[in-house]
Order: C-alpha cells, then sequence, then structure tokens
C-alpha cells in the first residue's frame, strides 16, 4: 500500500526548488576516488562544471577526494548545507537524510537505485518519511542528477555540460538526459537546466514543469516520459505551462514491448498512448514521435520568431534542397504556395540569379550571399510566406553574417538548413547557433522543426483568441 503523508513545509514547492537549483553548497556523499564509480564522477561533474560554493566530500575512510577534504559524515560538516547528493546503497539513504535534514539541506539528489524500481517499496516509503519528517524534498531516488546552468550545477554523475542556453530538459532516461544535453552541447545552442526524474518518489515532472515554467533562464522546455502517476496534475499543469512557453513531449511506451520496458525501467505505468499524446496536445504540448524530432522541435520552438501562419518559403542553392523540403512540407502541416507573379517580377526587376527558378521551392543556382540577401529581402516585401527558409546544401562564403541579417530584417519567420559538409557545416552552424538562429542539418529536420513552432504558434493563437484576447 502506498504510503502517503501530508506535508508541513514552510515553503511551497517552488520556493524549495529555488533553493535546489540555486544551492550555495552541496554535499556529496559517497564521494569516491575511485573513477569507475559513480561518486567520483558525480564529485568530479560538480568540480569541472565550475560549481562556485563549497563542495563537501562524504567518506569516512578518506581524508581527502579530488583534492577537497573529506568529511565522515555529513553531520560532521561546518555550517549548513543546502543539497546533498547521495551515491550510497540504498539501505542507508534515509538515515543520510536525516543527517542533512538536520544541517538544514532543503533537498536531496538520490542517485542511488535499489528502491521501488527494484521491487523495494518498502525502503522507498522509509525514505519519504525520512525526507517529510525534516521538510527536504527528494529528487530521484534512482537517477542521473540534475544541472543547472545559471549556478554552474552539474551535479550529475555525466555529462558534464555548461554551454547556457534556452532549453531545459526533463526526463525519465539518463540516456535520453544525455543525448539531449550533448545535442545542444555540441551545437553550441546549450541548455539552462536538466533533470533526471528517475522513480519521482517525491518530486515529480509537474513539480519541475511549475518550476521552469518561471525559470527566466528557460525558453523551451522538453521532456522524454515513460510513464506518469497523475495524469490530471500533468495535463492541468501543461494547460498553464504553455500558455507561458513552450513544451516538447516524447512519450515512450507506444507499443506492447515499449510499455513492458518502461515498467521495468523506473517502474512506471505506461499510459494508453493515443490518449495520452491526445490529452498533452488539448494541453498545448507538441508531440514529437522520436529523439531527432524532439531536439528539432525544442530547436526551432526556442530560436525562431513566432510564425503568423503556415506558409513556407524555402530558397535554395540548388534544386535537391527545395524539393527534400517540399517532400516533407504537407507532412508537418506546411503549405509551400507559388510565388504571386507580382513577387517574380519583383523578384526579377532587383537582381535575381539569370539562371534561378523563381517558383517555391526557390532554386537560386548560385552561392553568392549577396544574391540570396537581395533576392530573400525583395521576396519578403511580397508577403510570400510566414517562415522563410535558407536552404543551404552547398559551401556559402559569408553565410553565417547572411543569416544573421536575414533573421533581424525579415518580416516572416526564419530558419536555416546548412548541410554543406565537412568543417564548414560544423563550424557554420555552431556560429549560427551561437547567434540564436535556428539552423538544422537537413531539410527535412528544418522541416520538422518549422511545423512544430508553426504548430504551437497556431495552438496559442486559438487558446488566446477563446480566451478573449487574455493569455
Amino acid at each position: 500500500m502506498e504510503l502517503i503523508i501530508e506535508p508541513d513545509y514552510k515553503m511551497n514547492t517552488n520556493d524549495q526548488l529555488n533553493r535546489i537549483f540555486n544551492a550555495g553548497s552541496i554535499a556529496v556523499v559517497g564521494a569516491s576516488s575511485d573513477q569507475r564509480k559513480f561518486g567520483y564522477m558525480t564529485l568530479n561533474s560538480l568540480i569541472q562544471g565550475g560549481f562556485e560554493g563549497p563542495i563537501y566530500p562524504i567518506n569516512p575512510k578518506a581524508d581527502e577526494v579530488l583534492g577537497l577534504k573529506c568529511y565522515p559524515s555529513v553531520s560532521d560538516v561546518p555550517g549548513n548545507i543546502d543539497l546533498v547528493s547521495v551515491i550510497v546503497p540504498a539501505r542507508f539513504v534515509p538515515e543520510v537524510i536525516r543527517e542533512a535534514g538536520a544541517k538544514g539541506a532543503a533537498g536531496a539528489v538520490v542517485h542511488s537505485g535499489g528502491f521501488s524500481e527494484a521491487g523495494n517499496q518498502e525502503l522507498e516509503d522509509q525514505l519519504l518519511s525520512a525526507a517529510r519528517e525534516c521538510g527536504m524534498r527528494i529528487l530521484g531516488p534512482n537517477i542521473q542528477g540534475i544541472n543547472y546552468i545559471p549556478n554552474k550545477m552539474c551535479c550529475m554523475f555525466l555529462p558534464v555540460i555548461k554551454t547556457r542556453g534556452p532549453l531545459t530538459v526533463i526526463t525519465q532516461s539518463g540516456t535520453v538526459t544525455t543525448a539531449l544535453t550533448e545535442w545542444p552541447d555540441q551545437e553550441g545552442l546549450g541548455i539552462s537546466a536538466a533533470v533526471n526524474l528517475g522513480n519521482q518518489m517525491d518530486l515529480c515532472e509537474s513539480d519541475y514543469l511549475d518550476f521552469f515554467a518561471q525559470d527566466p533562464e528557460t525558453r523551451v522546455i522538453v521532456m522524454y516520459l515513460e510513464g506518469v502517476k497523475d495524469g490530471s496534475r500533468l495535463f492541468k499543469t501543461l494547460r498553464r505551462t504553455t500558455t507561458i512557453k513552450p513544451v516538447v513531449i516524447l512519450k515512450a511506451g507506444r507499443t506492447s514491448v515499449g510499455k513492458r520496458s518502461a515498467a521495468s525501467h523506473t517502474g512506471s505505468l505506461a499510459s494508453n498512448y493515443d490518449v495520452f499524446a491526445s490529452a498533452c496536445r488539448q494541453c498545448g504540448a507538441y508531440i514529437a514521435h522520436d529523439l531527432e524530432e524532439t531536439y528539432d522541435a525544442a530547436k526551432a520552438l526556442a530560436c525562431m520568431r513566432s510564425p503568423r501562419g503556415n506558409r513556407l518559403l524555402s530558397v535554395s542553392t540548388s534544386g535537391g534542397a527545395g524539393i527534400l523540403a517540399g517532400d516533407h512540407a504537407e507532412q508537418f502541416g506546411l503549405a509551400m504556395p507559388l510565388l504571386s507573379e507580382e513577387a517574380i517580377k519583383g523578384i526579377r526587376d532587383n537582381g535575381a540569379p539569370p539562371l534561378a527558378n523563381l517558383s517555391n521551392p526557390l532554386d537560386m543556382v548560385t552561392l553568392a550571399a549577396d544574391h540570396f540577401e537581395q533576392v530573400i529581402q525583395v521576396a519578403d516585401r511580397y508577403d510570400p510566406a510566414d517562415v522563410i527558409l535558407l536552404n543551404l546544401g552547398d559551401p556559402v562564403e559569408g553565410a553565417v553574417a547572411l543569416a544573421e541579417k536575414l533573421s533581424r530584417q525579415l518580416t516572416a519567420s526564419f530558419a536555416v538548413t546548412y548541410f554543406a559538409g565537412g568543417e564548414e557545416e560544423q563550424l557554420g552552424q555552431l556560429a549560427m547557433h551561437k547567434r540564436g538562429i535556428a539552423v538544422f542539418k537537413t531539410p527535412e529536420r528544418a522541416v520538422r522543426g518549422i511545423g512544430a513552432a508553426v504548430w504551437y504558434a497556431a495552438y496559442r493563437r486559438k487558446r488566446n483568441l477563446q480566451q478573449g484576447g487574455i493569455q
């Protein structure tokens, strides 16, 4: 039977999460000098991540770990502690929590496994009781950890992400957490925060949604969920959150095999996928179908100006890039109307390359950045589309400066595909992301991302209209 104890907290959950994510001091219980152990990895992540407050390694068998003075127990640490990171066998965790509570800790990141996910519900109940006794909040157990870039607090055993950006990643899988934080890190887009959910014994996905909806560093919330314990609360929270900022959800467990795997992973009970996805959409969350789409949707929502509608104009270096975009547009709710005769004449009269195919897709048949700038700016005056995609399938000298100028000057929303190949592609994408431009690796991925931005913008317009213009 599930243990339910009503907390008597002095602060509400958002206040407690604020203290946790902005912790000024951290104790790492189970810190180790053995590089193979999570106690080493987590302590090293905090150090490498640049955490600026005191870090207290806890290990009764060591005097020093990674150059830091070690303490036998949490009780031996001088002064108060804001947050405790726990990496010890499950049976010892409740007592660690009591000691941390006595030191004034607001919360505990419990990396340790061996609780309900392993069939040990009684021990998990004991952990919850210990936390309630001292007014602490539990993140986990059975989690990779958390990372809050504004506080330089990488309290997870891997990866160490330091690139600051617009995405907050909340997932029920360590592997997915790694993918959805390393991709934006490697591409120069960056994250604001990462939260691995684990068993959600205490704090759950809805608590984090509420918190990051108010976080000024977060522009888009990205979620990977295997199961939800309180669907009604999640949907209410989603509906509130999506009036403030976009949420992208990847829900696992669509098939019988997926549901079985989710249950064995974190003990989650997978819901009916179609019903869950439909409810999330009604609450304003964009539902992705795989990891790449999840990331591309989040990127577009974070970087693109909200599209006014679903019309897309692709302007490419060659025909193939435009055709690939066109092949996927309809699937993701996008229309690619032909250019008007007036627009075609205006473009032709204002320096269009002689071999350009003035249609949609608009094939420039040139690699000159100034030609692209002139044609796209002229085309934009005729309102040909709600989103203009600069679709570069070849290296273009000055591509970064071109994209930056267009992103500032166009009336239409703007995105880039850059698949020039090799070092030019990597450096160009990195530079564009650092300037806040949505740039994708292929036309297909660009269209998927743009489709997500168009969908969310349409949802917000409809929601705003239903509420009489009150958001």
